[in-house]
């Protein structure tokens, strides 16, 4: 059985390309982005490259924040596995 850590190492594992749950509330969520969008441009059509430049710019924010979540939630179970292994 090939390790965790030479999946990860191999491209085998990749936690940031796994797809939210798609839970209702996430669901429902996601309906209530796209109608408000979809209201948005009925309003103020002029504005779809503004709010496009909006929803990019929140979009890498997601991203940023989920790229420091992983690393602090990583570095947590890393410390927690070496109090475990190294406390009687």
């Amino acid at each position: 059985m090939e390790s965790t850590i030479s999946k990860l190492y191999y491209g085998e594992i990749s936690p940031c390309e796994k797809p939210a749950p798609a839970t209702k509330r996430y669901n429902e969520n996601r309906k209530t982005i796209c109608s408000t969008e979809e209201k948005l441009l009925e309003q103020f059509p002029k504005c779809k490259e503004l709010l496009n430049d909006y929803t990019d710019a929140l979009r890498i924010e997601a991203q940023l924040e989920s790229e420091a979540d992983f690393t602090r939630g990583f570095r947590l179970g890393v410390l927690i596995a070496l109090e475990v292994m190294t406390t009687e």
